[in-house]
């Protein structure tokens, strides 16, 4: 549901942790503490968005679940327990610009633009960052290296992205999508960073496409573990189903053959969808990614699954194949435009 002051309550609410932050500093506090999401004695690594000059004025610790309940049962039974917090921590913020790390294998038609797979290679700090999103930066380089190891010399030109600035919101794949797809706002409207920009983003028009946006026939992003690819996301595009269907019929043995209308939102494609090109999300075994592993202290690297990984890049690189190859593009959907806001229970006549 279109909601154009969705974004403004949201950065309420970021706007609220830093005067939250700055009153506490004013009442003595040396520190602050929160509870960990995660049983399990997991702790995440999430949550602080940097920015220069806009470091927070208390450092932030994060207590795993059952040490933070006990010391509330304890503060509840008696004299409040004192906690000591040891905190050596280096932030080098000399160059405070992100890159993306983009590779071709060049088409044998200009005139026929190109696909594109993408993955982002950041992550949080609390572990490896093995699962998210090492695994799929992997998967995206191993589908590189199969499909230029055997020479092919696909029509459109096949595109691999590793996309910075993910879990700071999605700032990598952004910038490409308003550098060389699509802008969103006009040129009058004050500038947004960071979280503003990532809220903001689908609230702005008009949508102006750049002369580059047809050029894009699709976009496939992994960003769920390392789990073997069991499909295709098509993204509420029905038109795209039979086909994925059919460029995913030969793995149907190796349980890669599914594909799902709903959306899925999070990462990198949401704003290539956005603009109206065609982004697409696989679907992954969950394994324990969901449950333990997603921005935890136990993202490492022993979780990862090899041979998932191995059939994944595979099945990567052959849709990708399927894709550059095709006789047409993708079908879109519409452009986005901007959705009219009106009353549900109004009504203009009586006898409506």
């Amino acid at each position: 549901n279109y909601d154009p002051d969705a974004a403004d309550r949201r950065m309420k609410r970021l706007d609220f942790s830093k005067k939250l932050d700055a009153f506490l500093k004013g009442e003595g506090a040396v520190a602050t503490a929160t509870m960990a999401y995660h049983d399990g004695k997991l702790v995440s690594g999430e949550g602080y968005l940097f920015g220069v000059g806009d470091t927070p004025a208390l450092p932030g610790v994060q207590i795993a679940a059952e040490d933070y309940r006990r010391l509330a049962r304890l503060a509840k039974a008696g004299p409040a327990p004192t906690l000591e917090i040891v905190s050596d921590v280096r932030f080098d913020d000399s160059d405070a610009q992100a890159y993306n790390i983009i590779a071709d294998i060049p088409g044998t038609d200009p005139k026929a633009g190109y696909v594109m797979a993408g993955a982002h290679l950041d992550s949080w700090v609390a572990a490896d960052g093995a699962a998210d999103n090492a695994a799929g930066s992997a998967m995206i380089m191993e589908a590189a290296r199969i499909l230029a190891a055997t020479g092919v010399r696909p029509k459109r030109t096949i595109r691999f992205a590793l996309w910075s600035g993910e879990e700071q919101g999605i700032l990598g794949s952004m910038a490409y999508v308003t550098r060389h797809l699509a802008t969103r706002g006009s040129p009058n409207d004050p500038p947004q960073t960071g979280m503003q920009s990532y809220y903001g983003f689908s609230q702005k028009w008009p949508i102006t496409p750049l002369p580059g946006h047809a050029d894009l026939a699709a976009y496939f992003n992994i960003d769920n573990g390392s789990g073997k690819l069991r499909g295709l996301y098509a993204e509420t595009n029905p038109a795209v189903v039979p086909i994925f269907r059919d460029w995913l019929s030969p793995f149907a043995s190796m349980g890669a053959s599914n594909v799902v209308l709903r959306p899925t939102g999070g990462t990198d494609h949401v704003f290539l969808q956005q603009v109206g090109v065609p982004g697409f999300q696989f679907i992954q075994d969950p394994l324990d990614y969901g449950s333990r592993i997603h921005h935890t202290s136990a993202d490492t690297f022993d979780h990862l699954k090899a041979e998932d990984m191995r059939q994944a890049s595979i099945v990567l690189a052959s849709v990708l194949l399927s894709a550059a190859n095709a006789d047409k593009a993708l079908p879109r959907t519409p452009l986005p435009t901007k959705p009219v806001v009106t009353d549900p229970y109004g009504y203009s006549d009586d006898d409506d």
